[in-house]
């Protein structure tokens, strides 16, 4: 089971609902890490100015993250997502940000991410707390996560996440066995909630 799980379903998984083309697109944010990134793709009958609010509205201090409510909070993420654009939630996000995964009260205030790098209408790129520090001295991240806007035509945009994480082989096989599943669950559901509100 697990033979069939690693080489059939994980590599299914990994790069969920993105073609090939997409797969090998230069996004933003590859660049600050070297390892191979997975790519999570859907493809949303909106221009990208469309769709942008609903990202600008990602973390748990703002509007959530569009996923199951109930498991991110198993996993004490205490999120309240919201399927609605509020203008208290638009203000710009800038590098150097914090976007929170998690209540800052949890996870010892580590459940977090910080804008690297971000491009209205095309991408938003964050990383953690340590690797930002790296980025800033001009090192590779261990790990990245991006949201992307990839024009299909004039009327359709391929929303993309990728990830990539170059962490230590036991890390590596710790995130296999507990984080890998979760986190697919969770993003899929983030990429087709966000289909279904900018296509409303």
């Amino acid at each position: 089971m697990l033979i069939v799980y690693h080489f059939a379903i994980r590599a299914w998984m990994l790069d969920w609902g993105a073609p090939k083309r997409i797969q090998e697109l230069n996004l933003s944010g590859d660049h600050l890490t070297s390892k191979r990134w997975h790519t999570r793709a859907i493809l949303i009958r909106r221009p990208p100015e469309k769709i942008w609010p609903w990202i600008v509205q990602l973390g748990q201090e703002r509007g959530g993250f569009y996923s199951y409510t109930w498991l991110e909070n198993i996993f004490f993420a205490d999120m309240r997502n919201v399927y609605e654009i509020q203008n208290t939630l638009q203000l710009p996000r800038m590098p150097g940000d914090t976007i929170w995964l998690a209540n800052k009260r949890n996870y010892n205030g580590k459940g977090f991410q910080i804008v690297a790098e971000i491009k209205p209408n095309n991408s938003f790129v964050m990383v953690g707390g340590d690797d930002f520090n790296r980025i800033k001295r001009a090192d590779k991240a261990i790990g990245s996560w991006s949201i992307c806007l990839y024009p299909e035509d004039a009327e359709s945009t391929w929303l993309i996440a990728r990830s990539s994480s170059d962490e230590p082989f036991g890390t590596q096989v710790l995130r296999y066995i507990t984080f890998e599943i979760p986190h697919f669950i969770m993003e899929q559901k983030m990429l087709r909630t966000i289909k279904e509100l900018a296509e409303k």
